[in-house]
């Protein structure tokens, strides 16, 4: 009994626990680790504080683009399609300036994550041409939208020059060669370059 006494002493003394204390506190323990691994993101990684800011939606980072172009008197002439964060940039430049100016100003807008140039420079063309690039565009949007294997939503057309440039994602190679000989069979297409991952 004595030896009893003392050891509830040295526990009180010790500032342990009882047994039913022991396992509030161990099953507080577990169910915090349990909420910390809740807010990881699947497959582990770091958990998204709520302080880091969201994505930039691509509309936004298009927005960015072309006023930047607009201050520069730039806009009238190109075009910028963003992706994912990828911009690709097309049209006319006067000359070899004017088409590093365009890049460097993309570049400055919030939430670029990549610059696809594929700015020409031209300074013959004319209503005709882009009446032309017009017409191919309409031509394949209509093929990729009434072919039941390609999400058509998952793909940009640009057309400059009557060349064919491709943006998106794919879902697999067979969509993009799809996608790809639609645009090769439009008359008039003298090239298609493609920038789409799959």
């Amino acid at each position: 009994m004595a030896r009893m006494q003392a050891v509830a002493k040295t526990n009180k003394s010790m500032g342990r626990l009882p047994s039913h204390g022991i396992r509030a506190l161990a099953s507080g323990l577990m169910l915090l680790g349990l909420a910390a691994c809740a807010s990881l993101p699947p497959g582990g990684g770091t958990a998204v504080g709520a302080s880091e800011a969201p994505a930039i939606p691509d509309s936004k980072i298009r927005e960015g683009i072309l006023a930047r172009w607009s201050v520069e008197k730039l806009d009238g002439r190109l075009d910028a399609t963003v992706e994912r964060g990828r911009a690709l940039l097309t049209g006319r430049a006067r000359n070899a300036d004017e088409r590093v100016d365009a890049v460097r100003l993309a570049w400055q807008a919030d939430g670029v994550l990549e610059i696809i140039n594929e700015i020409q420079i031209d300074d013959a063309s004319g209503i005709t041409d882009r009446a032309t690039d017009t017409w191919i565009a309409t031509q394949i949007r209509t093929k990729l939208l009434t072919d039941p294997e390609i999400t058509s939503g998952n793909f940009s057309i640009d057309v400059v020059n009557q060349t064919v440039y491709l943006l998106g994602k794919a879902r697999s190679q067979q969509e993009l060669d799809r996608v790809v000989a639609h645009a090769r069979n439009v008359a008039r297409v003298r090239r298609v370059v493609s920038h789409v991952r799959i």
